[in-house]
């Protein structure tokens, strides 16, 4: 069975993980002129914000890391509460 993980969640975890080496993963609102080019997830250096990595699947990044396991799986807000009932 799988169980439901929110990204807020996911993002959380990978911040903690990165942080370790200077970096952490930000995520692009739907309006931003950036969207384009970072993508909505992407890698940044804490200290100076300099972009390591574009276009970031949270998901496959999550896992590559460490932080999420096998039975997970990355949901919405709305479908992880109906999960819950």
């Amino acid at each position: 069975m799988q169980k439901p993980v929110t990204a807020l969640a996911v993002k959380r975890r990978l911040n903690r993980r990165l942080a370790e080496k200077g970096e952490c993963i930000r995520k692009n609102p739907y309006n931003s002129p950036w969207l384009n080019k970072l993508g909505t997830y992407y890698i940044a250096e804490i200290n100076t914000d300099n972009v390591l990595q574009t276009n970031v699947d949270l998901e496959a990044f999550a896992r590559a890391e460490g932080v999420m396991k096998s039975g997970e799986v990355i949901t919405t807000e709305m479908q992880g509460a109906a999960a819950r009932r």
